[in-house]
């Protein structure tokens, strides 16, 4: 029997913690012991974020080793002086809050309010380091604070090490500098955790490509998608989950943010229905986690209170099971080229509810693959008329019992479940560590 390959992964996001970004590494290391890796993962002892799930915790087999370590955090400051802004509370916060910790941050902080998480990070893997040997240092972000981890530890021990890159960095919807030298300084960063790490994964081929364009001297092998995914276990027992008939069920999960509002959406339900009024009655849109005070004003501004709900953020598994009770699940993106190149997580697992999707989306990433797979319907973001249009084709076919499950077979969605892309992930590090191997022959 061969003896598993060891990988040392800092992830600041991970359970007890919730949210999108938590499921990539979590499912990573659900499978990579199955695969001959054994994992350690570095993150934080503080719950410094607004999302928890700690269910996500019985993911982890007993050969996982997770090392928590103390870190200091924007939003851990934030919080002395408005708690409310800062908190979990009853899944929505205060958007003022929100702006007053990115502009603090952007200024004083480099890269992200996170940074105070790296000393800690560094100091444990340091010591896990020196005891154990790793045949490879892994980290994601964001926060984009934890490819400074990496590089520190890969300059000092030589080990192959993984940039994961769950949003570009530069790229991403929220990344506004506040002067030339604070972008600048972004960029030198960015560069050199491109030009240091041994390989860096993205999530889609369009950040791929724009990471390419905009770095020429990188060679194009060193850069491989791994996109999001589902895993096949959630599913297992929800085949006949079906949504309840007695109205269309409209369901948005996972977070709401400034990039990302409800109110695109709701401007086009409100025009759908001053047009259809009859249809108020059978139409019911959730959105299911955290949300802004402003989400829930928009709704009451636009006369959506009676048939729009916010509700709190809930367990994986019971978002999953939404998933399966909804007729017509939401994806919503920035109307931008930044957000075109974003093909979030959740769009895998709205694919294997076999749900349709209508999408409020900028041309790119997440509205290709829909399209391609015939997945559902999409708009531009802020096209009013366009989503009141995809709304009203999809209330006439659920009215005419024309509504159905997406025809998507097994063998498209393969390449989409969580065990499929751990294999991939592992191939590719096993073939960087092979070509490293030989030169050192």
């Amino acid at each position: 029997m061969s003896t598993p390959r060891r990988i040392l992964i800092f992830a600041y996001f991970f359970p007890p913690l919730g949210g999108a970004g938590v499921q990539r590494v979590v499912k990573l290391v659900k499978h990579l012991p199955s695969l001959g890796w054994e994992p350690t993962v570095v993150t934080v002892r503080a719950r410094d974020y607004w999302m928890e799930d700690a269910t996500l915790q019985a993911e982890l087999g007993p050969s996982v080793r997770v090392v928590r370590t103390p870190s200091l955090t924007g939003l851990s400051l934030l919080r002395r002086v408005a708690p409310r802004a800062g908190g979990r509370g009853a899944g929505r916060r205060s958007g003022r809050g929100l702006a007053l910790l990115r502009r603090a941050a952007a200024w004083a902080l480099l890269p992200d309010s996170y940074i105070g998480w790296m000393p800690f990070a560094v100091r444990a893997g340091a010591r896990l380091l020196a005891g154990t040997r790793y045949d490879c240092l892994l980290t994601t972000s964001s926060p984009d604070s934890a490819h400074l981890i990496g590089r520190f530890l890969a300059r000092r021990s030589g080990v192959c090490w993984v940039a994961d890159f769950r949003d570009p960095w530069t790229r991403r919807l929220s990344f506004s500098p506040p002067t030339a030298w604070h972008r600048r300084r972004h960029e030198i960063l960015e560069a050199s955790v491109l030009r240091e790490s041994s390989l860096v994964t993205v999530t889609s081929e369009e950040t791929r490509a724009d990471y390419l364009a905009r770095c020429p001297a990188l060679p194009a092998g060193k850069i491989a998608v791994v996109t999001n995914g589902f895993d096949e276990e959630d599913f297992a027992e929800l085949e006949g989950e079906e949504p309840d008939g007695g109205r269309l069920r409209i369901l948005h999960a996972g977070q709401l943010n400034p990039e990302r509002p409800a109110r695109p959406f709701l401007e086009g339900m409100r025009l759908f229905l001053e047009r259809r009024p009859a249809a108020r009655a059978r139409i019911e849109a959730r959105f299911v986690g955290p949300c802004y005070e402003r989400d829930r004003a928009d709704a009451e501004r636009l006369g959506l209170g009676d048939c729009v709900r916010f509700e709190p953020a809930l367990a994986h598994a019971q978002v999953v099971r939404e998933l399966r009770r909804s007729h017509l699940l939401l994806l919503m993106e920035h109307d931008s080229a930044r957000g075109g190149l974003i093909l979030p997580g959740k769009i895998f697992e709205y694919l294997r509810a076999r749900r349709p999707i209508l999408g409020l989306l900028p041309p790119g990433a997440a509205w290709k693959l829909i399209e391609d797979l015939r997945a559902g319907r999409c708009c531009r973001t802020g096209d009013a008329e366009g989503c009141a249009e995809a709304l009203a084709g999809s209330y006439d076919d659920w009215r005419a019992g024309r509504w159905g499950p997406t025809p998507l077979s097994d063998a498209v969605l393969a390449p989409y479940e969580r065990r499929a892309l751990a294999r991939r992930f592992v191939d590719l590090v096993a073939e960087r560590l092979s070509g490293r191997d030989s030169a050192d022959l």
